[in-house]
This record gives C-alpha cells, structure tokens and sequence, in this order.
C-alpha cells in the first residue's frame, strides 16, 4: 500500500452517529483525514488516489475470541469438521494417515460425536487400525476432549494403573482399560508431546492464516494459545514486524513464570503484538459435557461437569497476574464455573493499569450471579455462533437451565459490556 493514499468516490462507514464521508485519506498506518470531496483538496495533492467507483469502505473487525495461532496450525491438519458420522471421520483419517511418512504423528480437528446422526464416540481400536504404529490424536470440536490411539497413550504412559490427572478424566472400559477419549487436563500428557510443524511450515500456514482472516474483514484478534513454542514465535514474528494482523495476546496461566522472566505487562510490546492478559480454565465445555455446573447433566447418572482450576488456585493466579498489573480472561461455560469465577475475582486487588476482567463465554450463568457480574465490572466475553450450532446439545443436556444460557440481551439490559468474537477455529 502507498505509504499516503486518498480513497474517494464511495462510502465511508465512520461508526460516529451522523458523519457522512466519501473519502479518506492515510498516511502509514493511520487515518489522518475523511471527510467529503477530499480529492479536490490541496493537502492531499501528494497522495496516491484510489476512485473506490461507489464501494463502501468499513472499520476492519476485531474478533475478541480466537486461538489465532493454533488456527493457523490446523490449516495443515485433517478436518473433521463436516464428517456426520463415525465412519466419515474415520475414512478422511484414514485417507490423511495415507500421506504420512512411518510413525509421523497423526493430528486432526472437528471431531463432533454430539452431531453425528447417530451418536457414537471412538476407541483407540478404531484408531489403530487405520493409523499403524504412528501416534495419531483428534481434538474435538471443542477442544476439551482428544481422541487418541493406542501408541499415542503408550508414549504418554496413560494406562490402566495410571490415575486420572487433577482438572481431568481418562475415560475407561469395562476392565478399567483407557479407551483413548481423554477429557480436559487428560489430553494435555498426549498433546504436549506432539512435535511443532519445521518453521518454514509454520510460517506458510500463519501467514495463510492472516489472508484467511483480511478476507473475512478481521484486521484484529484477541488470542487465547497453547500450542507449544507459541510465545516465542510470536516474539519472532513481533520483533521482524512480520504479525500482519493486530493482536492482543492472553499468556496461559502456566506460562506466569515465562511471563515474569520476560517481564511482561499490560500494554507490553507494540500496536500489533500486544500483551493483554493471563488465560484461566475454570471448567470445560459442553460438548464433551465437562462444563461445570450446579445440577448434574440430563441423561447422566452424576455428571456435572469437571472443575479445572479451583476457587482457590484462581484467586492464587488473579492475584499473580495484578502485580504484573495484568488482567485475567477466565473460561467459564457452566453455570456453577461462572459462579466460581465471580467468588475468585471477589476481593481480588484493583488493577492500576484500569484493565479489566473478562469471562470467556458466559455460556449458563444464574440470574442472581448477574447483578455480581456488573458489580464487578467483569467483560461477557461471548461467541454467538456457539448459541446456534449449541441449540440442539443445550436442550438436549441442560434441559429447562437452557434458558438462562446465552443470555446476551439481558446482559446488555443489565449495563454489562460485552466482546464478541468466533471462538476461531471451534467455530469459523
């Protein structure tokens, strides 16, 4: 793009109530002029000019929700995203293991039992057969819930007489043998292993990544990551003025002690790579029936959910993260898990750096945690997209609970501020 270029001849969407504008000038990367007719005018007699011909011009998007990053990885791996059945999943795994070189890790994305036709989960046995001896692991839609193969809890040494992790759940046969669904902090064993892509890979599907999200008009992301190695990438891309979109990053919570050597803080780093906060779990999600709730699933004899993180070792974390003067994003999705989220930023000390807390989804909330909520000026960081591909699962597991879920107007009714985002790339 020129470094001072004149847009004139169209539309331009300001968001500020009553200004008509059909032209807009840039230098760098910042708008300094709209207005009308600003072609004609002699300030911008040096400026390359653009006839938009009538095109409307708008603010660029800003998803507030997104794990950009591990986005980008998927882009290289098997989606599952559109199979409807078992065998769906398995024939495209099956199709993708065929491309893989002898014991190369197989990873794929989308695995969605809850919208199959019929619903029926996977074994390590139906893995095996068609993965050989490489390690092969799915992420579910979700992503709190692996589907993995036999080698794969071999290398990560979950077995029979293995115990479940805390904040997690191995699921098991009959005879107490793991039947290769891990949920939550379970998979964590498996995924940490799995090796990152060579850089020159990684770079291609970031950079494919980045054009994905201009296409969709997303100039910005707040980012929720993982993946291992993702700080530091992201420092290297920073540091080469090679991001290409703007971020707001959340450091995981057990990254704290990376981020206190770094010495990192609110507002660390630039207008593209900025440090935004620290990411907690306090529960898991609803598709693999793990969110964290007050009455026990629909259908299930004593499930209700799975904590992750506790009252307590929240409470720990926030008041880590302020003397960073960082604010914490905290995952919530089952009405119990809001509820402790609101008990754990309770009393927590002021952020001098004015920043403020956000519950990520807000997915089931109480009517009477509502009034805490605004009280502490807590963000509804929330994903619309999730209440329509949840419907059908929210009645299904949380019955009449279901209407106190995605509740938006009645949070934007009550003076709480709300962040939308995707959830990319649970959801596209």
């Amino acid at each position: 793009m020129a470094n001072r270029l004149l847009l004139f001849n169209g539309t331009i969407l300001t968001q500020a109530p009553g200004v008509s504008a059909d032209s807009l000038a840039v230098r760098g990367a910042t708008v300094v002029a709209v207005g009308r007719n600003l072609e004609h005018d002699t300030d911008f007699s040096g400026y390359t000019k653009l006839d938009l011909k009538g095109l409307t011009v708008a603010p660029g998007l800003v998803d507030a929700h997104a794990h950009f990053y591990y986005f980008a990885l998927s882009l290289g791996r098997v989606s599952l995203a559109d199979a409807h059945t078992l065998d769906d999943c398995l024939k495209l795994i099956s199709r993708h293991a065929g491309r893989l070189g002898k014991d190369e890790w197989l990873f794929g994305e989308g695995y969605a039992p809850d919208r199959f036709k019929e619903r029926r989960e996977g074994d390590r046995h139906m893995l095996d057969r068609i993965t050989g001896n490489g390690p092969a692991f799915i992420f579910s839609k979700d992503q709190h819930s692996a589907w993995v193969n036999s080698r794969a809890l071999h290398l990560a040494g979950i077995s029979k007489k293995s115990k479940d992790p805390s904040g997690g759940r191995v699921e098991r046969d009959a005879a107490g043998e793991p039947t290769g669904i891990l949920r939550e902090e379970a998979y964590k064993a498996v995924y940490h292993m799995i090796p990152a892509p060579s850089r020159k890979r990684g770079r291609a599907l970031y950079k494919q990544a980045v054009d994905y999200a201009y296409r969709k008009g997303v100039t910005g992301v707040h980012s929720f990551d993982n993946s291992p190695g993702v700080l530091n990438d992201l420092f290297e891309l920073a540091n080469a003025g090679r991001m290409g979109i703007r971020m707001n990053y959340f450091v995981q919570a057990h990254q704290l002690d990376e981020a206190e050597k770094r010495g990192l803080h609110y507002g660390y780093g630039d207008d593209f790579f900025r440090i935004a906060g620290i990411k907690i779990f306090s529960d898991g999600s609803l598709g693999s029936q793990t969110a964290l709730c007050f009455n026990k699933y629909l259908g299930s004899k004593d499930n209700f959910g799975i904590e992750v993180t506790t009252v307590s070792r929240m409470k720990q974390i926030i008041k880590r993260a302020a003397g960073m003067g960082l604010p914490c994003a905290i995952h919530a999705i089952g009405d119990r898990a809001n509820s402790n989220v609101l008990d754990a930023i309770q009393g927590s000390p002021r952020l001098k750096s004015g920043a403020r807390h956000r519950i990520e989804h807000v997915q089931l909330i109480r009517r009477r945690d509502i009034a805490r909520l605004r009280h502490l000026n807590v963000v509804a960081s929330m994903q619309p997209s999730h209440c329509t591909s949840d419907i059908d699962i929210v009645r299904k597991y949380w019955g009449a609970r279901g209407r106190n879920a995605y509740i938006f107007r009645t949070l934007l009714n009550s003076g709480i501020d709300l962040a939308f985002g995707s959830d990319a790339p649970i959801e596209p």
